[in-house]
């Protein structure tokens, strides 16, 4: 059993929380806005109760769950915890402070970056004794994606690295091993594809029911682009394609006019019930 902290109590946040509860490891959600933690735990809570009427998971391991999940009002309360999480917004200065408060808060625990785009190296520059700071990108949502990238830096200590993948298995995930370039392996190739298709859009190609099915069909993805863009957050998009072209050498094409447009209007996808689709 792991103690897990987890810092940010959004949708990733409360992703891993829900999976590591139903795996038996004992979580401690941490958010700046101890309110937000709070009604985040109710969501998970409500999540579970659901899977329970569902069937899919037993009263007993609800129960367990439940008992399994804390939150802290103080960054203070993730001292003792095997592993932290940072799941928060994708800004390198907000990460950097987080984890130059969280290392010295907590000196022996494995400390691990969500960040879907961002240089993990940079972000460890702000971390005492980096040869325990890692990446684990979780794929949104979480308890549905079975995929965790794991990227190790080259100071990275080999007993952190064996115990982040031993720590995702448990959880029942699949782990792939790369190298700390931008997008990593899933984003660097799905969001220009995302891109291509918020571009193919914008010039009038198709509508956006008819480009989702003709890659539905046409490619057997199990969802269009469009709508995962959705899923994903416009404005998650719009991040991850930026930093791809400011830092990816390869990789220079700009966000669609269209997708800079829309989430300057707050049309966001899924989360905001507006983007390319509406949602109740």
């Amino acid at each position: 059993m792991v103690n897990l902290g987890i810092v940010g109590s959004g949708q990733m946040g409360q992703g891993i929380a829900q999976v590591a509860v139903l795996a038996g490891h004992q979580v401690f959600l941490y958010d700046s806005f101890p309110q937000i933690a709070e009604k985040a735990k109710q969501k998970i809570l409500e999540k579970l109760a659901k899977l329970q009427d569902q069937l899919k998971i037993t009263s007993q391991q609800y129960d367990s769950a439940s008992l399994s999940l804390h939150t802290q009002d103080k960054l203070t309360g993730l001292k003792s915890c095997n592993i932290v999480i940072e799941a928060i917004k994708e800004d390198y200065a907000l990460k950097q402070q987080l984890f130059k408060e969280l290392s010295t808060i907590n000196n022996k625990g494995i400390l691990a970056t969500n960040t879907s785009s961002l240089s993990v190296g940079k972000i460890s520059q702000a971390v005492q004794n980096p040869e325990r700071f890692i990446g684990l990108h979780f794929m949104n949502p979480v308890p549905m994606m079975p995929l965790v990238e794991v990227i190790s830096l080259e100071n990275t200590n080999s007993d952190v690295l064996k115990q982040s993948m031993d720590f995702c298995q448990t959880i029942n995930k699949t782990v792939v091993q790369c190298k700390d370039q931008p997008g990593f392996i899933v984003n660097r190739i799905l969001l220009p594809m995302i891109n291509q298709a918020i571009c193919a859009l914008e010039e009038g190609l198709a509508t956006p029911e008819d480009i989702d099915t003709a890659m539905n069909l046409g490619a057997n993805f199990p969802m269009g682009p469009l709508r995962l863009a959705d899923f994903i957050g416009l404005d998650t998009c719009l991040a991850i394609i930026q930093t791809l072209k400011d830092n990816g050498e390869n990789l220079t094409f700009s966000p669609s006019k269209l997708l800079v447009k829309m989430v300057n209007e707050g049309k966001f996808g899924k989360k905001s019930k507006q983007g390319f689709f509406t949602y109740e």
